[in-house]
């Protein structure tokens, strides 16, 4: 029982749907039974791409971690100031 993906063409809702042999293919948003079905891109997960997300989730917190501590440099700072 595959679930695909479609867009309908009455109204551009885009939705998954679970065909079955008895499944009436309509719009959940409006009906609509001019559907087109989209391709889906296959989830793929392998030890690599796990490592690439990884690797990006870390470069991402980094840069994310030095504009944290700038900005309360820069708040300690404007305080000590006018404090």
């Amino acid at each position: 029982m595959p679930i695909y993906e479609y867009s309908c063409r009455a109204c551009g809702h885009c939705f998954e749907l679970l065909v079955r042999k008895d499944t009436t293919l309509a719009c959940p948003a409006c009906e609509g039974q001019d559907l087109e079905r989209l391709l889906s891109l296959p989830s793929v997960q392998s030890e690599s791409s796990r490592n690439l997300a990884l690797r990006s989730a870390k470069r991402r917190d980094a840069a994310q971690g030095k504009e944290r501590v700038q900005e309360q440099m820069r708040y300690e700072q404007s305080h000590d100031r006018h404090g």
